[in-house]
């Protein structure tokens, strides 16, 4: 088995994920322009239908990581775990049963709460947290370290990565440049930074599914084959032979017949 080349190959698969993508990026587009303002608000409400897809499509990839990747180790359950901390997320589980996210700082500072239920969600809020950072190192050294990012694999990881960052930008952007800086958005730039940031977030657990699916027949980076295997080393074989079995020196015939001639004829 020979370790396969870096070069990025597309392939017609790709080719149709990436339409999908360009036909879902006009529908975001078109759906402030063609929505009445009540229906548009609703669409895309936290009860409305993008918000509650988005749940789905993250237990999906977290399903699909747990289905498809072979060996299943600790890197594949942690990203598994994150997609569920991300659906948890997105249908606010993380206030539900505190007086306030237990995301905030604010919540444990100056939000009045029994101690135990602070000191519990505090350590759930770690755990999501160390889950985070860990899927964030695993990614950044297959990406940069491992030059994954010259893979099918890595392209589609590192297209899902910026997707969630970009999502969260869109979701302060309003706020804080009102806020930091007095600017007000028109309606109509609200209207379409509210359609791609909560669209985004229901596609991207789904780009990251499609980087998980192709990894395992291009760059792993959710499961590693073994060393050997993967740089196919050949190992040599040793084979120990006995030394040969050094022989008596004949003795020189030639020259006994001559001597025993020579006693005959004296």
């Amino acid at each position: 088995m020979k370790l396969r080349p870096d070069s990025l190959r597309f392939t017609p698969s790709d080719g149709r994920v990436t339409l999908a993508i360009f036909l879902y990026i006009l529908l975001l587009m078109a759906l402030p322009l063609v929505l009445a303002e009540p229906t548009f608000h609703w669409t895309f409400s936290e009860e409305g239908p993008f918000e509650q897809l988005s749940i789905v499509a993250w237990l999906f990839t977290g399903a699909l990581i747990l289905l498809r990747i072979r060996p299943l180790g600790a890197r594949a359950g942690a990203f598994a775990l994150l997609c569920v901390v991300f659906a948890a997320r997105e249908a606010d589980l993380h206030k539900a049963f505190t007086a306030a996210s237990i995301l905030k700082t604010n919540y444990y500072r100056h939000i009045p709460a029994p101690f135990a239920e602070k000191l519990i969600a505090g350590c759930v809020a770690l755990a999501a947290i160390g889950v985070v950072i860990y899927v964030g190192l695993v990614v950044a050294r297959f990406l940069f370290l491992e030059g994954g990012w010259r893979s099918r694999s890595g392209i589609w990881l590192m297209l899902g990565t910026v997707l969630v960052l970009l999502g969260k930008v869109l979701d302060r952007a309003p706020a804080v440049l009102f806020n930091n800086y007095g600017i007000t958005l028109s309606p109509v730039m609200n209207l379409y930074a509210d359609a791609f940031e909560e669209g985004l977030e229901m596609i991207h657990p789904l780009i990251l599914a499609w980087s998980v699916w192709v990894s395992q027949t291009e760059r792993r980076y959710l499961s590693v084959e073994p060393v050997l295997r993967k740089l196919a080393i050949p190992v040599p074989l040793t084979v120990h032979t006995p030394a040969p079995v050094s022989a008596k020196k004949p003795a020189p015939v030639k020259a006994a017949s001559a001597k025993i001639l020579e006693e005959e004829v004296l």
